[in-house]
């Protein structure tokens, strides 16, 4: 059998890298028909030896004889090997709270900060400089392989690695089918029932085809009246900026509230859980202070959120992942995301059509720049990875404000290179969520010293 090496980068992640490898203990052809090594890198090595006890007993359970083995070295992980998986993030919550409060603090209206707004600026500069350090060690020791990213913010990081090293690489997020689950409920319909074009930005893309599998019949109209019969309060905090924005546009965005509405100004009249984000007591509580408590992070104000008993237990983020690896065999399933489907079609040359992937556009969205990454869907084969055109235009105010996130991709690039507090200047004052110069030049120094440890050392030139 010949051989495939996989190695996972933030095997210490509990989402990406458990579900990695839940998909390929599950794959019935790299079980049988591969000889299988999974490398595993972390360089928090007790995260490292979670992860790895926790898929030695899962693939002994089922029998796989895959080679795993663990490191905390980048260069002997993907050394020779042919895919590279990358999830990483560094105290992920104590620093995300950072980018949620202090832009906001400053004069920002930005909600969430992880992939828009002043403070996935911040989040950007501290994850670039990893990355590209991956990106660069494959150079050298793996050129031909791809690097499947799931590290956010996804279009920052994937645009960097494109134009900046020669590695074959590819983002992925199941935001789209998040919004095909929101579109499935209006209908009242299976959603594998629904065909769908959709593209734009990632965590910014709209629906601009929606159909019957069975019928090839358009379904918007029905999708139209659908909506104006729903309660206009239902799911509210998810999908009511979803439901304006469709009013505005003619299309449907994905994947919710908490991701489009980090790209535009007016996100937060349609979001009742932004005080929740993080929240703390200013009065008794010195955020991220040494030995701190990290604010734990609230997706939406909903009844999981809200409706608690009186005394019921807080969940912490340490309690979560104690949970997530407890190994049950009969709790193994299919993760649903695409890296292990990619490696897959690669390998025994498949061809297969994802639904969404990131990539440099290349002409698969008419308006912008080929060389911005953008995610739409993709054909994938033994020749590797491709961009579907889109047969829909996006409408020129959509196709408008992604372009200026794709001048902010590029002035972040150059803020990097340049150890540049200007150039990164010039990023926030053009986002949609900017704060006053004054504020936003105090605000850049500000997280400059909170994140000086993790972010790159940035000078006012």
């Amino acid at each position: 059998m010949k051989k495939l090496k996989v190695s996972l980068v933030g095997a210490g992640s509990i989402s990406f890298a458990l579900g990695a490898l839940q998909d390929l203990v599950l794959s019935e052809r790299l079980k049988n028909q591969v000889d299988l090594e999974i490398a595993l890198m972390d360089i928090v090595e007790e995260n490292l030896n979670r992860t790895y006890n926790y898929a030695h007993e899962m693939f002994s359970e089922f029998n796989h004889h895959a080679k795993i083995w663990k490191t905390t070295e980048l260069r002997s992980a993907v050394a020779d090997a042919d895919f590279v998986i990358v999830a990483i993030e560094v105290e992920r919550y104590f620093y995300w709270s950072q980018d949620f409060h202090v832009p906001r603090r400053f004069g920002s209206k930005q909600i969430y900060g992880e992939n828009g707004g002043p403070g996935s600026m911040f989040h950007t500069l501290r994850n670039l400089g990893p990355m590209l350090e991956i990106a660069k060690t494959m150079e050298e020791v793996c050129p031909e392989a791809w690097f499947i990213n799931y590290t956010n913010p996804e279009a920052k990081l994937v645009e960097a690695i494109s134009k900046l090293t020669s590695i074959k690489v590819v983002g992925l997020c199941h935001g789209l089918d998040m919004g095909i689950d929101q579109i499935s409920e209006f209908l009242e319909m299976d959603r594998e029932d629904i065909g769908v074009e959709g593209g734009g930005l990632n965590h910014f893309g709209f629906f601009t085809k929606i159909w019957d599998k069975r019928t090839n019949e358009d379904l918007y109209p029905l999708f139209r009246e659908k909506e104006k019969k729903a309660n206009r309060l239902a799911h509210f905090d998810h999908i009511a900026l979803s439901r304006t924005m469709f009013h505005i546009y003619g299309y449907y965005p994905y994947p919710g509230t908490n991701h489009i509405g980090e790209y535009i100004s007016y996100a937060d009249d349609f979001y009742a859980g932004l005080p929740l984000q993080y929240r703390y007591d200013p009065i008794h509580e010195k955020l991220w202070e040494k030995g701190a408590r990290t604010p734990e992070f609230i997706y939406c104000a909903n009844g999981d959120s809200l409706d608690k008993p009186m005394f019921s237990e807080v969940k912490t983020h340490e309690v979560w992942t104690e949970e997530a690896y407890i190994f049950d065999k009969n709790h193994v399933g299919f993760s649903n995301e695409y890296a292990i489907p990619i490696i897959e079609a690669i390998y025994f040359n498949d061809e297969v059509t994802l639904n969404a992937v990131n990539m440099q556009n290349k002409g698969a969205i008419k308006g912008l720049p080929d060389d911005m990454v953008v995610e739409t869907q993709a054909i994938v084969n033994g020749s590797g990875i491709s961009l579907k055109a889109m047969e829909v235009e996006l409408p020129a105010a959509i196709v408008g404000t992604i372009h200026i996130q794709g001048t902010i991709h590029q002035l972040l690039i150059e803020a990097f290179l340049e150890q540049s507090k200007t150039k990164l200047l010039q990023a926030i004052l053009l986002d949609p969520q900017a704060p006053s110069y004054y504020q936003a030049c105090a605000m850049i120094d500000e997280m400059c010293k909170l994140q000086k440890d993790v972010l790159p050392e940035l000078e006012w030139i």
